[in-house]
């Protein structure tokens, strides 16, 4: 698996939700069905996850705290929904992997960053081509 930093980058970016100010308070999870394919998701699905994504990591173009960042906020939101991946995996599985990587990167050490990419969820995000 290539290093998630350009997966993530992909996923910053095609996640890389969009930015246009900040998010200001964080959600657990998008409020998107979680059985839904990442491909097929609307503009407001979209949007949804978008500033489900800002939240985790602090917002629209928030800088990111660990010098080992595999994802980082989007510069705006309509960056993100420009990039917004397109590929089979389920928002849950995405959901899944995007969160251990922004939990290994809150712990920042080459160890938690490394599990977080071989994580069964990032395993199969990065094999549906969520990144490129």
């Amino acid at each position: 698996m290539t290093r998630i930093a350009t997966l993530i980058l992909a996923l910053a970016l095609a996640l890389a939700l969009a930015t246009v100010g900040c998010s200001s308070g964080t959600s657990s999870s998008p409020s998107v069905d979680g059985s839904r394919q990442v491909s097929s998701l609307s503009t407001i699905e979209k949007t949804s996850m978008c500033t489900w994504f800002a939240g985790l990591v602090g917002g629209y173009g928030t800088a990111p705290s660990c010098s080992m960042v595999v994802i980082s906020a989007p510069d705006s939101q309509a960056d993100c929904l420009s990039t917004f991946p397109s590929c089979a995996v389920t928002v849950a599985t995405f959901e899944t992997c995007v969160n251990d990587l922004v939990s290994a990167q809150m712990t920042c050490t080459a160890q938690a960053l490394n599990d977080a990419e071989l994580s069964a969820a990032c395993q199969t995000v990065a094999q549906a081509g969520c990144f490129p």
